[in-house]
């Protein structure tokens, strides 16, 4: 018997309802194998999109985060040019400036060193205990820089080893000049690369995903998860800056990595304050294993359906329908999970320990209603508040108690009669500050009183202040602008207001001071 014969006794071909049966089987498992193909197409497609905004993400919030540690670094170093006399480095106490160095690297832990150089390129004062003698860092291309640029702003150079503890840093620096503007040393501060390399560590990254820092003209200053030999290594050759920085400063897209030739899926992000880049990259070969893994169940249902289609033509339609109920219920999952992604995504602008917004939701929240000012014409208001003597708190109760600490003042200051279009933030460690659009001079610095009232009259004991109140005490510094939506309007408010801070701190703690300059 011809095979031809078979298969029309087996499907009935010879009659008419044979016929429509097998020619509906047949279209029904090609629109299957269609919709199937279509399905996992789509699904990988949404695979590599949520890639790369995960990527985009993530180096955005990382080149936050650099800025962040080379701001403080640089707010650190033009305090230092402040003590330093108009002479230059020969002409100052160099105990007292070592003291102060000490002192002011006790509060940035991500600092290796604070240091001082002369006009020669010796030691003139040091954050370090024991400074060996004859120490020369003229040869140090940081300080090179300066002396033939005579520019003021800061510099941050290529990763070197410490001479002083043999630990890889990344060198922060500025130049000082005499009164007529001429060269006469160098302020430098040291960046822990382990601090990057800490905090990197905290994400949860696959082997072959990578996180990276880098200068902007393409030097690894460093490379999760790779070794510390490709630090410095120049990445310019790659299409990050051949072809992607040129387009955006921030951006995603598929390439192949320039340290080990791995195709990743790549977010990049570039600092508007310093010369730094950030880019995440996801191993695209490791995302294909893990969605394959994840869509074997699929794959198994789809071929069992397209057996059952074979085999048995009533059970199609009810394995369509279960498997259409299947689609609804991962849709209404995806819609929860949405959910509680937008949940988690509002908990990460509030700060763990005091319950207030976080630096991130500050940041955001000043530029917003910076951007409004300068619509508005009216002013914004930033008070910058800090907890007096906080340190010799946490040494004399503890950490634990200087967390209590921190959340008793949150609560006081939550609970002062402000605006709903206020905001109270946690700046970072024991500083505060709130955010208040459309307000005066006289009406942010009574604000500022009332929160250093405030926080006084809690009573909140602290036996080791100096101040004779014997509780725990704030100083707040207050400053007002009038937005011109410029860049530099975050930055000229949040300078403004820390100046008054250090006023405030000067004239003796436990009060308020409105800087008037602007």
């Amino acid at each position: 018997m011809k095979l031809s014969e078979k298969l029309s006794g087996t499907f009935v071909l010879h009659s008419s309802l044979g016929r429509t049966m097998a020619i509906f089987m047949l279209l029904l498992l090609t629109a299957v194998l269609v919709v199937s193909a279509w399905t996992l197409d789509r699904s990988w497609s949404r695979k590599l999109q949520d890639a790369e905004s995960s990527a985009v993400n993530l180096s955005v919030s990382q080149a936050r985060q650099a800025e962040d540690t080379f701001l403080q670094t640089e707010i650190t170093l033009r305090a230092i040019q402040r003590e330093i006399p108009d002479g230059g480095p020969a002409y100052a106490n160099k105990a007292a400036l070592s003291r102060v160095l000490t002192e002011m690297k006790s509060g940035l832990p991500q600092l290796n060193g604070l240091f001082v150089y002369d006009t020669q390129g010796n030691w003139v004062a040091t954050s370090s205990a024991h400074t060996p003698a004859g120490m020369n860092n003229a040869d140090r291309e940081y300080f090179i820089y300066h002396r033939a640029n005579r520019h003021g702003g800061s510099h941050i150079g290529h990763v070197i080893r410490s001479r002083l503890t043999g630990e890889l840093v990344i060198p922060v620096s500025i130049r000082l000049n005499d009164a007529g503007g001429g060269f006469v040393g160098v302020v430098l501060a040291t960046v822990r690369i382990d601090s990057f390399r800490r905090f990197y560590s905290y994400f949860e990254m696959g082997d072959g995903d990578m996180l990276a820092l880098m200068l902007d003209d393409g030097t690894a200053l460093y490379v999760r998860p790779f070794a510390d030999s490709f630090i410095n290594r120049s990445l310019s050759s790659s299409s990050l800056f051949t072809t992607q920085l040129v387009r955006a400063e921030r951006g995603k897209g598929t390439w192949k990595s320039a340290l080990d030739n791995k195709v990743r899926i790549f977010g990049y992000a570039r600092s508007g304050q310093y010369p730094l880049i950030v880019a995440a990259g996801f191993d695209k070969s490791a995302l294909w294993s893990q969605w394959l893994h994840d869509s074997m169940p699929d794959l198994v249902l789809n071929g069992t359906l397209l057996l059952i289609i074979i085999l048995i033509g009533t059970v199609v339609l009810r394995q369509v329908r279960t498997n259409v109920e299947n689609q609804l219920e991962l849709t209404m999952l995806r819609d929860e999970l949405t959910t509680i992604n937008q949940s988690l995504q509002a908990l990460a602008l509030l700060d763990g320990l005091t319950g207030l917004a976080n630096r991130r939701q500050f940041d955001l929240f000043l530029t917003q209603s910076l951007k409004r000012a300068a619509i508005s014409g009216r002013p914004v208001g930033l008070i910058m508040m800090d907890i007096d003597f906080f340190k010799r708190y946490n040494d004399t109760y503890g950490h634990v108690a200087g967390d209590n600490c921190l959340r008793r003042v949150g609560d006081e200051l939550k609970n002062m009669p402000l605006r709903q279009t206020d905001l109270i933030a946690r700046y970072g460690g024991e500083e505060f500050a709130i955010v208040l659009p459309d307000t005066t001079i006289a009406a942010a610095l009574r604000i500022a009183q009332i929160a250093v009232e405030t926080v006084r009259e809690a009573a909140i004991p602290h036996e080791s202040t100096a101040l004779p109140a014997g509780v725990v005490t704030l100083s707040a510094g207050c400053f007002v602008v009038a937005g011109s939506d410029a860049e530099q309007d975050a930055q000229h408010i949040k300078e403004g207001a820390d100046h008054a801070l250090y006023q405030a701190k000067h004239n003796g703690r436990n009060q308020a001071v409105i800087n008037e300059a602007g």
